[in-house]
């Protein structure tokens, strides 16, 4: 097998579809095939944590823009989207709120990654070292199972911690439960019926 579409409301309109598929070809199946990494048999031994990081948070802003459109900037339509439509409720521990953790997602790792090379250069972390971390097969030295993967992107979200982790020395993010989590967002926008409307509006004169 290989990577599992998104699973979108019935009622979704023509030009959202495309734009999701447009994100899912571009974006989510580059996500799938970098989670396989490392491969060190055949001396693929980054795992690519940054880059999987970057690609999602990229996506947060594309669906911020395009769908949502619920405020001035752009900072207040990422933020919000997460807010808003991300599945804090099922994740299996939350340290902060869902306000919070968006702020973490957005100007502690989305900014840093894309315009600092993750040096945190206007100090939003607080001086508290900011960690992006890969789940690992037990080795430790392979990246993760296709079936793994595929039941990941089905919607079973596996047992692994949330999102966002905050501890006294450490900002940590969660590669994996990251992508789970954003795909059921767009999953979830989809179903809400006046944001459609909207959404199939703005798009139809665009795709």
């Amino acid at each position: 097998m290989a990577y599992q579409p998104l699973r979108l409301d019935p009622a979704t309109p023509s030009a959202v579809r495309r734009l999701i598929d447009r994100l899912e070809s571009l974006s989510f199946a580059d996500v799938h095939t970098m989670l396989r990494l490392p491969v060190p048999n055949y001396r693929l031994r980054a795992g690519c944590n940054f880059a999987i990081t970057h690609v999602l948070t990229t996506a947060i802003g594309g669906l911020s823009t395009t769908l949502y459109r619920k405020g001035q900037k752009d900072g207040e339509l990422f933020m919000g989207l997460l807010k808003d439509y991300y599945p804090w409720h099922l994740e299996p521990h939350q340290d902060v709120s869902p306000a919070e953790a968006a702020r973490i997602i957005y100007k502690v790792i989305r900014n840093p990654l894309t315009h600092e090379l993750g040096l945190d250069l206007r100090g939003k972390s607080k001086g508290v070292k900011v960690t992006i971390k890969r789940c690992v097969r037990p080795d430790k030295k392979r990246g993760l199972t296709e079936k793994w993967i595929e039941q990941l992107e089905a919607g079973t979200r596996p047992r692994i911690s949330q999102a966002i982790i905050v501890r006294p020395d450490a900002q940590v993010l969660l590669v994996e439960a990251l992508y789970w989590g954003i795909r059921r967002m767009a999953e979830g926008v989809t179903s809400d019926t006046h944001l459609m409307a909207r959404a199939e509006a703005f798009l139809a004169s665009r795709l």
